[in-house]
């Protein structure tokens, strides 16, 4: 894990509009000669950051981005959070800490080895989307991580509905989804003993203003919020959002149970009463999503007969024709 040291935060501040900005103006912001400048340019490009120079303009960005305020963040959600340069992981980073309390959360601008469910590889560029992991304690007999990814989908929902406009839906068990292409996910992880209270670890990973060289990357339809809403968004005020619903959600989750969030799952549904096909390694299902129960179970009708549907290894597509 890193940060960027305080000249190369600044400079990287700086860059954030997107507009060109001289050497000589640099250098004299950050009392740095012009060769300095240029070695710092190199380390942001380490970063994964395309930044470019035009001889007599300067240095900028291709585009606008977005970076996250840590001391914003602070004075709204609580001390206990960090924000962090480059990462492995978020969920891994909280994994390996040595004393851990609910709520205490970790963001990254970028991740190495971020991870999706199923182990596969979640696209994470540099000031690109939002990335972040949070620490819960729950009672043991609410230990169903099931049940508690539909409360976190739920949660992450509405706070972006409520703040930007009512766009984002939910795709059982865990995606968050705008008209049939993939807005975000969310990898639940239990840690420690089973017995007693039991450790998770939430992982959240939105697409926020996707650039163009990590889109080539992604093997499934995708949007970002930039692409729905039509505008930059604030990243910290998103995380800001997201983390603030989550703590309310969770809260409730440990008094209520599930039961307390199904009719919003359901309200949220982007698959409610269509025909879709239920897919694991060996077999495949057909019929009618009919939501979640109060357990977390997807109710799939088929043939007059609704079954209960468990187990967070199903994929889920719409199949229009399947029924004929």
């Amino acid at each position: 894990m890193k940060k960027l040291d305080p000249a190369n935060q600044l400079l990287l501040a700086q860059l954030a509009d997107g507009r060109f900005h001289s050497g000589e103006e640099l250098g004299e912001m950050l009392s740095l000669s012009r060769a300095s400048i240029s070695k710092r340019m190199a380390e942001l490009r380490r970063l994964g950051l395309d930044v470019f120079s035009v001889k007599g303009k300067g240095y900028r960005l291709p585009y606008p981005i977005s970076l996250l305020d840590e001391s914003r963040l602070k004075a709204s959600i609580g001390e206990n959070l960090q924000v962090w340069s480059e990462v492995g992981s978020t969920n891994d980073l909280l994994k390996d800490a040595a004393s851990l309390t609910s709520g205490d959360v970790v963001l990254a601008e970028c991740q190495t080895a971020g991870r999706g469910r199923r182990g596969q590889t979640w696209v994470s560029p540099f000031g690109a989307h939002l990335y972040f992991s949070l620490f819960w304690q729950l009672d043991s007999r609410h230990a169903a991580l099931q049940g508690l990814s539909l409360v976190t989908g739920v949660a992450v929902a509405k706070a972006i509905n409520d703040w930007l406009g009512d766009a984002v839906r939910l795709k059982w068990p865990n995606d968050l989804y705008h008209n049939g292409r993939k807005l975000g996910g969310i990898l639940v992880e239990m840690v420690g003993q089973a017995n007693g209270p039991v450790n998770i670890i939430i992982g959240v990973g939105l697409n926020v203003a996707m650039p163009p060289e990590s889109a080539s990357r992604i093997d499934q339809p995708w949007v970002d919020l930039q692409q729905i809403y039509g505008q930059q968004v604030d990243r910290t005020e998103l995380a800001n959002k997201v983390i603030s619903a989550l703590h309310e959600a969770l809260a409730l989750f440990a008094d209520k149970g599930l039961a307390a969030f199904v009719d919003d799952w359901n309200r949220l549904d982007c698959f409610w009463g269509q025909a879709v096909v239920l897919k694991n390694e060996k077999s495949q299902q057909v019929g009618i999503c009919r939501g979640i129960e109060g357990d977390g179970a997807l109710l799939l009708e088929a043939g007059g007969q609704v079954t209960r549907i468990y187990g967070g290894e199903l994929s889920m597509r719409s199949h229009d024709n399947v029924l004929g």
